[in-house]
């Protein structure tokens, strides 16, 4: 069965087959008799009592969740109350949550291969079945019913959005299920969030961000020990706060990012042991982004050590970073060099590292990553069977996916990864870094959702394991789309791209959903092309093509209030998407004004040029809280 699909079936209970003629006999009565068992809806409401959640005597955390959060969202939907109970006495009406209870129903369910993450929805007779094949997988299969009923998890719940939210919940007073047999698996394993560089989080929206994650299918996020240790972005901050908060998702917690310094700080280390670390222009430097001397066992050794006794200290942690600092020198030590490229180098430290840490730490999983002058992969020493690996396509160009032909940068990029999967690391142990909303695209408004789409259908064909992309509260709004489309590829690359757009306009933006579509559509057609962002090509006559073709964009916004006139949530949604678009006008503008200054028209354009800029000051500095603009000093 393919992964990734839902999948409505016709009814089948959970029956022995001693033979194929006796399976397939049973299997045509219980279809007939499904048939008239089931004509009719099953409501999940009477009165203003909603059915019962039932889950297994001792439930886990993560199921005690799920039927939590079942009941609560049916009670926003209903307004009914839904009591959940434990119990091994099942009502022959009822809402099953987990896989211990359902499986005693319906046995042939422990025969489904749906793997941590998938799930299974059932109607049998007048019980309505959830469980998956771990607790978080139960958690996919309650919002995935919610789902079936009108809820979308469009977004986390941001301060931000006030009236506009991230959600919607509708209001059915008497929601019913059909003949409901639905089995979902993901297409990608690691489906991540990072929270790297961290210049808006606070423990509030990180908190309504591991919510959206579950309801988005999300299941691992990922954050930085101490982000280049500069003591600003650390898991510490947040750990106390957000672990309760991951756990009872069952949402794996990934830590570390460029962090070899973390492990061998230079100001503990350096003065009394210049020879740990690396050389540079011919002497050893205490400079963070130069790597420590690999080629020291003493280095080594304690390095490790720091390792085993961080893991020791933070026993929450599934998945551990182990990455050179970000923009990282290698050592030119003559020891260093003798011990090959900085590739080659990395896993001659990873998988020593791999063996001190497997017999304290047998569930832990190390990851290393390929990125900037070490994506190409090493041609001596292989990864370990258990480490995982993130390719990091760093500079590559988003006018084009990755694998296509035109873009040098992209074509090495692929090249490369193809080389890792050549018989050096199995695939599925692979997550692409995919830069979906990169911190040098200044906020700007790059909407890529086909280009996503396209991109995760060619990695799951190769074998990729799952992708992961920045996260940044502050301008969350403004890549709202690309959040959410990315989630559902990574469930189902193959879902119908047009169908799940016209539902995110329809149901985000109600009235005004046809005009906003129109204009993302256009912001998708025209931005990447036309706007300063690492990768983009741009001349003179691109620019004014850009220019010219986005100029629609304005009156689209326009037809969206008419049309939401009176929708106050909707409203905010429109006010964030106006900011974006004065933005992206004043962006191309200034952009054709550079590029006709470098052609001899500067005196003549230096006026206009600071009128721009004066104008972009406005819009950026305009309300540093909603959203749209991420202030980091990286927007002039």
């Amino acid at each position: 069965m393919p992964t990734g699909l839902r999948i409505s079936l016709p009814f089948r209970a959970g029956v022995r087959r001693p033979c194929f003629l006796l399976s397939l006999l049973a299997g045509t009565l219980l279809l007939i008799v499904g048939s008239a068992l089931f004509a009719d809806p099953l409501p999940l409401r009477k009165g203003e009592t909603g059915m019962t959640i039932v889950t297994e005597p001792s439930p886990s955390n993560v199921d005690q969740f799920a039927a939590s959060e079942l009941a609560r969202y049916l009670n926003k939907i209903t307004g009914a109350s839904f009591a959940v109970k434990t119990t091994e006495n099942i009502p022959a009406k009822a809402l099953v949550v987990g896989k211990a209870e359902v499986e005693a129903i319906e046995p042939d369910v422990a025969h489904e291969q749906l793997g941590d993450d998938g799930f299974i929805i059932r109607r049998v007779g007048d019980r309505v079945l959830i469980a998956g094949g771990s607790g978080r997988g139960t958690l996919y299969g309650v919002y995935a019913f919610l789902e079936k009923l009108g809820c979308r998890w469009f977004a986390p719940n941001f301060d931000f959005y006030g009236a506009g939210g991230g959600e919607v919940v509708p209001h059915v007073a008497a929601p019913a299920v059909g003949d409901w047999n639905i089995v979902e698996r993901p297409a990608f394993k690691w489906r991540k969030l990072y929270i790297e560089e961290g210049h808006s989080h606070t423990t509030e929206n990180l908190k309504q961000m591991i919510d959206w994650m579950a309801k988005a299918h999300m299941n691992v996020l990922d954050c930085p020990i101490d982000y280049q240790h500069l003591h600003h972005t650390e898991w510490d901050h947040w750990r106390l706060a957000l672990v309760p908060e991951l756990r009872k998702r069952g949402i794996l917690i990934e830590v570390g990012g460029h962090g070899y310094p973390n492990f061998l700080p230079q100001e503990k280390y350096y003065a009394q042991h210049p020879d740990w670390f690396g050389m540079h222009d011919g002497k050893r430097t205490n400079d963070p982004r130069v790597v420590f001397s690999t080629a020291s066992k003493d280095a080594v050794n304690t390095f490790a050590a720091n390792v085993e006794s961080y893991l020791h200290a933070h026993p929450e942690i599934d998945i551990l970073d182990v990455w050179p600092p970000d923009g990282a020198e290698w050592s030119t030590a003559p020891e260093d060099l003798a011990l090959g490229s900085s590739s080659e180098r990395q896993m001659l430290l990873l998988n020593h590292l791999a063996g001190v840490l497997k017999s304290d730490f047998p569930r832990l999983r190390l990851q290393f990553i390929a990125y900037e002058t070490y994506t190409v992969p090493p041609k001596q020493h292989k990864p370990d069977p258990g480490i995982l690996m993130d390719f990091c396509p760093i500079n590559r160009s988003f006018e084009s996916p990755l694998y296509a032909s035109g873009y040098e940068q992209n074509e090495q990029y692929f090249h490369d990864l193809q080389g890792w999967l050549d018989g050096v690391i199995d695939p599925s142990k692979i997550t692409i870094y995919s830069y979906i909303t990169k911190y040098a695209w200044r906020s700007l408004p790059v909407l890529i959702p086909h280009l996503i789409v396209d991109e995760t259908r060619r990695f799951h064909s190769m074998g990729i394991g799952g992708l992961a992309t920045y996260s940044e509260p502050g301008s969350w709004a403004t890549f709202e789309l690309d959040h959410y489309i990315t989630a559902r590829a990574l469930w189902n690359p193959q879902m119908n791209v047009h169908q799940v757009l016209a539902d995110y306009a329809s149901q985000r933006y109600g009235a005004a959903g046809p005009a906003v579509l129109a204009y993302l559509r256009l912001v998708e057609e025209v931005v990447p092309h036309a706007v300063g962002i690492p990768g983009t090509q741009l001349t003179v006559e691109k620019e004014r093509m850009m220019i010219r073709d986005f100029a629609p964009a304005a009156g689209l916004l326009q037809q969206a209030r008419a049309a939401a006139n009176g929708n106050a949530a909707v409203q905010v949604l429109l006010s964030k998407l106006d900011q974006s678009d004065q933005y992206v006008q004043n962006e191309m503008a200034l952009r054709l004004s550079l590029l006709l200054n470098s052609q001899g028209w500067g005196n003549r354009r230096l006026p206009a040029l600071s009128d721009l800029l004066a104008a972009r000051a406005k819009i950026i500095n305009a309300d540093p809280t909603d959203g749209v603009i991420l202030h980091d000093g990286r927007i002039p």
